[in-house]
């Protein structure tokens, strides 16, 4: 047979092979409707964007809620310690004085200094220190001006005088004046009507014996002068002197008061303490960055780890699509 006749005999055995084309029985299609296929393997699906944002506010809620309730918890310690460790300013201690004695006293408050008197008729150191407090930087210009005019107009003198003023809201003075001893009381009573007496010391030092005494040597020296040889009356003369200047230093600090007066305005105010609220936000803000940091840290440690996983992960991804690839492309 030529290969010709064979090429027409294959096309007639086709068509008749499709002209006959074998049907499904009855019985066939019947379980072939009762089968049930199984059901597919569900594939790993990533979870969706809205799913993602909720978890990441639902994250973000607790932290806050954490760090509420730890800056409570905090605020109501530090409360509760400040409470417990409060300062108690003490009071003023007033000492017993006699001659020769000095007296402190803290805050006073009535307008008249409480000082010791000198005694008449006795030689006496006396020193005095007056601490007060004016309303402002004017008041203290006043009140330095008032100290020097009532030192002048009772016969004494300013020593020195130390001014000195900040930004035009606090400032301070110190003045040293020297009074007679017998218009010291109206000094002092003059003094402290310019402000509040913060503070008062009054030292009192009898000497009168002692300038006696230095009298009694000066004439002595007086008389061994008048009897000395011109070898010896150098030596006598000098010393004679000497103790002439320091007796006449001696009596005038007895007959000349020493007062120093301190003017300050008021201390600066302070700050008012933060309430409730604040130290809980600022202990929930500090609990934030704590987390913050702990996050922080998480990452840096557990980064690399991730990253290699991920890559991990793509890289078998890839193999796959590739195997798949080339089975298709065989079939």
């Amino acid at each position: 047979m030529s290969p010709l006749e064979l090429v027409g005999d294959f096309e007639r055995i086709a068509q008749e092979l499709r002209a006959s084309k074998p049907g499904a029985s009855s019985a066939l299609r019947e379980r072939i409707a009762a089968f049930e296929p199984p059901e597919p393997r569900t594939a790993f699906r990533p979870p969706s964007r809205r799913l993602v944002l909720a978890l990441a506010a639902m994250a973000l809620l607790a932290s806050f809620v954490v760090a509420g309730v730890t800056g409570l918890g905090g605020s109501k310690e530090s409360k509760s310690s400040g409470a417990s460790s409060g300062f108690h300013p003490t009071l003023p201690v007033r000492k017993a004085i006699g001659s020769g004695a000095a007296r402190s006293l803290g805050p006073v408050a009535p307008s008249r200094a409480n000082a010791l008197a000198p005694t008449a008729g006795r030689l006496q150191r006396y020193d005095a220190t007056l601490r007060l407090r004016v309303h402002d930087v004017d008041g203290l210009s006043r009140a330095t001006q008032r100290a020097v005019s009532l030192t002048r107009g009772l016969g004494g003198y300013v020593g020195s005088i130390d001014y000195a003023t900040s930004a035009g809201q606090r400032g301070g003075a110190t003045l040293v004046l020297r009074v007679p001893v017998a218009n010291i009381q109206t000094e002092l009573d003059g003094l402290t009507d310019l402000g509040t007496i913060l503070q008062q010391r009054t030292g009192i030092l009898d000497v009168t014996r002692r300038v006696d005494r230095e009298a009694k040597q000066i004439a002595q020296l007086e008389r061994e002068l008048a009897d000395a040889s011109p070898q010896e009356a150098p030596a006598i003369r000098s010393r004679l002197a000497t103790l002439r200047a320091k007796h006449a230093r001696l009596v005038r600090s007895a007959r000349l008061a020493r007062i120093v007066v301190g003017l300050t305005t008021p201390p600066k105010q302070a700050t008012v303490p933060p309430s409730r609220l604040h130290r809980t936000l600022d202990d929930a803000g500090s609990v934030l960055v704590r987390e913050l940091e702990i996050l922080l840290y998480a990452l840096v440690v557990a980064g690399p780890l991730l990253l290699i996983g991920a890559a991990g992960i793509a890289t078998a991804r890839a193999a796959r699509r590739r195997s798949d690839r080339r089975l298709l492309e065989r079939a």
